[in-house]
């Protein structure tokens, strides 16, 4: 592997590391409930197999379902 292409590969691992770890941290606060689909086993799949994308799916598609408020302020 050239020595150029490490230094871009490493950054994006690490980014791409700390963004799934972000989002299954994100999924086991939130109650089931607050999840789309009501379904953590889902999303935690979603984000481990679909590595980035997975991740920035459940962020864009994952949140209250029908852009309900919390309620928490």
């Amino acid at each position: 592997m050239p020595q150029d292409l490490i230094l871009y590969v490493i950054p994006l691992a690490i980014i791409q590391l700390t963004i799934q770890v972000f989002a299954l941290v994100n999924v086991s606060k939130k109650e089931t409930n607050e999840i789309r689909f009501e379904s953590k086993l889902v999303w935690v799949l979603i984000i481990i197999f679909g590595s980035m994308l997975g991740a920035i799916a459940y962020f864009l598609f994952g949140g209250n379902p029908n852009g309900q408020d919390s309620g928490q302020d």
